[in-house]
């Protein structure tokens, strides 16, 4: 063997500990110099035999890795499903409950800047999801270097029990979950926005639409809310599907949006009229505003509960057709 030899078996080398470099060393040697041979009896000569054999080892940091049983990868197959589903769940809760505690706790500490407080909210979520990205992937990384294996963790193995059922109709989605919280987070904002300026310009002018009052009580209860409501959203999210005891739980988040909103639009606690004066719609324009409010609100709830107890109904019908089917 040349120096091209002696050059590639130092370069794998330098990588293995010291007590398998010997049996390393001889190991590998012995499948060149045999790899070699073979090419030289098929009739090429040494020198291209033996380039020819190297090139197919390939890198030689790459074959001491397998030597020595070390990844060459960040999350391995074991682990990374693991990895992937916590991951997910982390990002899903943590980033956008970062983002309405930040919006919260600035307006409530500073009310007069709502525009610094969503900046502040948007810059914790990016900062959360970035933390737990890096600190999730960190942790699997260092067991994954470790040799520590899922049946070590205590993880249970894939069975075919943990199959989904064959009917998927009422999965919740990562998308609509995301919506659901993102949608909750800017109702919050408008409200906070409404306490601090104006949600609507006539003539150039700002007007209010709510009553200030409301802050007193009702507003910060909506906030609360709406809150809820994103809680919910990612618990069911990672319960996976709709079951009779989440459609009662939404449909007490609906109520306690509903009753006191058409009761506050019933005795005309809602709306501040002042801007009616600015515009010409008619003596009975408070009325028909008021009264679509009220039916988008009554339609919109009574929807919601409706759609809630359907998910729940044939996710049921679905476990009880499926072990038949099988």
């Amino acid at each position: 063997m040349s120096t091209l030899t002696d050059r590639y078996v130092f370069a794998a080398l330098k990588s293995i500990p010291d007590e398998q470099r010997g049996d390393i060393d001889r190991e590998l040697r012995a499948s060149i110099t045999d790899a070699v041979d073979a090419r030289i009896d098929a009739g090429q000569a040494p020198a291209d035999a033996e380039n020819t054999v190297l090139s197919e080892f390939g890198d030689p940091r790459r074959l001491a890795a397998r030597y020595a049983d070390r990844p060459l990868y960040l999350i391995g197959p074991d682990l990374f499903l693991d990895w992937w589903r916590l991951l997910k769940m982390l990002l899903l809760i943590v980033a956008p409950l970062a983002f309405v505690a930040t919006v919260v706790v600035r307006m409530a500490t500073d009310p007069s800047d709502p525009a610094a407080a969503f900046g502040a909210a948007l810059s914790a979520s990016l900062n959360a999801l970035v933390q737990l990205a890096f600190w999730v992937t960190l942790v699997f990384a260092i067991i994954e270097r470790t040799g520590t294996r899922r049946k070590d963790l205590g993880l249970q193995p894939w069975t075919p029990e943990k199959l989904p059922p064959l009917q998927r109709h009422n999965w919740i989605s990562l998308g609509d979950t995301i919506a659901a919280v993102v949608l909750s987070a800017f109702f919050i904002g408008l409200l906070l926005w409404q306490r601090v300026g104006s949600l609507l310009f006539l003539a150039g002018e700002p007007v209010l639409v709510l009553q200030q009052h409301l802050w007193n009580f009702w507003l910060p209860c909506v906030i609360a809310v709406l809150v809820l409501e994103a809680v919910f959203a990612v618990v069911l999210y990672v319960a996976g599907r709709w079951t009779y005891a989440f459609a009662a739980a939404n449909t007490g988040l609906a109520l306690l949006f509903m009753v006191p909103a058409l009761w506050l639009l019933a005795t005309g606690q809602v709306f501040d009229w002042s801007f009616l004066s600015a515009v010409d719609w008619g003596a009975n324009a408070g009325t028909w505003i008021a009264g679509v409010t009220a039916a988008g609100v009554l339609i919109i709830g009574l929807w919601d509960i409706a759609d809630g107890f359907r998910k729940a109904w044939k996710t049921s019908r679905e476990d009880a057709v499926t072990p038949a089917s099988s």
